[in-house]
């Protein structure tokens, strides 16, 4: 599927909102009510920074002001002086020039409203339908009950009685103990998805998470550090692809990429915490960050230029690399034909594209990044906009992308059941594929004994 064709049929959205939580929010129902991709910017330079690459944008929604910025007066400007047809909604106080021009919405603004005229601006039907539901209980992922034994709330399954009905019915009740044998029970039985009321999704989610840190925080075999890991792994994962991070999902993280270094740290022997991770039943997503964050370690750790600080760095990198993907198939892509290849939808397409872009982006909301972080998560597919994947080895990217690059290739060889089973084997598939020296210097590292 080419690029072009995929972004020429999609609804894309700018939208310039400096407060994180409202941006958030916005976001999140703007693409589940609409279905339109939304990127955000910072400010009018940056949205028409974008605009000059992608002059297709289906519609634009700013703050009137962002500090000094006259935002929505530079971005109308910028439209009429081209005759761009794109239609603008601004945020806050309409600027007089702007009066009868544009959809002014005073604040507050709430995603209801924002969603139904941003709706009838794409062209989306049957809208206040849609934002008039608002069901009484929510999905919670299974992966919050591994390291639970109780719940701050009764929990249900949801049957299905007819094509419009269904019936929720009280599984969990409140304060009840419960076993992982139960949880097992319900996930032989095909269940992906218990249902909570909507009213307690906060506390539910806090009471896990604190839970969790807890248990993380404690000394454990390294065999429970990791399977406890996986299960928090996900959990991150699935609330930032949902809603981005709030702060107990930030903490959650933070903790879960500590333990991630302290396994590493205590951990007697390399090799043996190798086996364990690559023999586990964890989640294939957490089994490839946690294995690449092994293996590139003990690549930098043979360099000339390694510190301490670099096994921090690459964990971080390690474990963010692919938190916006949401599929196995995409986490396995590695390379533009394989991606063209593969069937994805066009959403699932694009996320892979700009994986890495998203995820640097992503980090700028996280307490603990900088640009140092950025920069690097940003080229960990060799590409320095982080768009796509590099057709051939760059030297231009920075050394420890270079690692990262040689690791997960490694490591998503070693996992692929069709692969070659045998180290030599795959060190020369990767002598052949990385031929600058830099890489070849880097391969060499893996031809050594991990202990």
């Amino acid at each position: 599927m080419a690029i072009l064709e995929i972004i020429n049929n999609m609804s894309q959205t700018i939208l310039i909102e400096p407060q994180e939580e409202i941006k958030r929010i916005y976001k999140l129902n703007l693409n589940t009510y609409t279905g339109t991709d939304v990127v955000e910017r910072g400010n009018s330079a940056e949205a028409i920074e974008l605009l000059n690459i992608l002059p297709t944008i289906s519609l634009i929604i700013t703050k009137s002001k962002v500090e000094d910025d006259r935002t929505a007066v530079n971005l109308f400007q910028y439209l009429k002086d081209r005759d761009l047809d794109i239609p603008l909604i601004v945020l806050g106080d309409c600027p007089p020039e702007l009066s009868g021009e544009v959809l002014a919405l005073k604040e507050p603004v709430s995603w209801e409203i924002l969603v139904k005229h941003a709706g009838k601006l794409l062209g989306v039907s049957e809208l206040e339908e849609k934002i008039k539901v608002k069901p009484n209980y929510i999905p919670i992922s299974i992966n919050y009950f591994f390291d639970i034994d109780h719940t701050p709330c009764d929990v249900y399954i949801r049957i299905k009685k007819s094509n419009q009905e269904y019936q929720y019915v009280k599984r969990l009740h409140e304060q009840d103990s419960f076993t992982q044998e139960d949880i097992q029970k319900y996930i032989s039985q095909g269940l992906k998805d218990f249902y909570i009321p909507r009213d307690y999704q906060q506390y539910f989610v806090t009471f896990v998470t604190n839970s969790l840190i807890s248990k993380l925080e404690n000394e454990m075999s390294i065999i429970d550090r990791i399977n406890t890991n996986s299960h928090a792994y996900e959990i991150v994962k699935e609330h930032i692809q949902k809603v981005g991070f709030s702060p107990e999902i930030t903490d959650l993280a933070e903790s879960n990429i500590q333990s991630m270094i302290k396994s590493i740290q205590e951990a007697p022997k390399l090799a043996n915490l190798l086996k364990f991770l690559f023999s586990s039943k964890i989640s294939y997503a957490y089994q490839k960050a946690h294995l690449a964050c092994v293996i590139g370690n003990f690549i930098l750790s043979k360099q000339s230029w390694y510190e301490t600080r670099h096994l921090s760095i690459f964990t971080y990198l390690s474990f963010f690399s692919d938190i916006t993907l949401k599929s196995t198939t995409q986490m396995k892509i590695n390379s533009m034909e394989e991606l063209d290849n593969a069937k994805l939808t066009k959403d699932e397409y694009m996320a892979v594209l700009n994986h890495a872009k998203d995820a640097a982006e992503l980090l700028k909301d996280y307490p603990n990044t900088s640009e140092y972080l950025e920069l690097i998560i940003t080229q960990h597919q060799g590409m320095v906009n982080g768009i796509g994947f590099a057709e051939e080895p760059n030297e231009e990217i920075h050394p420890i992308a270079r690692v990262f690059i040689v690791a997960d290739f490694f490591v998503k060889t070693m996992l692929d059941s069709e692969g070659p089973r045998n180290k030599k084997d795959i060190l020369t598939i990767m002598y052949m594929k990385f031929t600058p020296n830099s890489y070849q210097k880097i391969i060499k590292v893996l031809e050594q004994k991990i202990e």
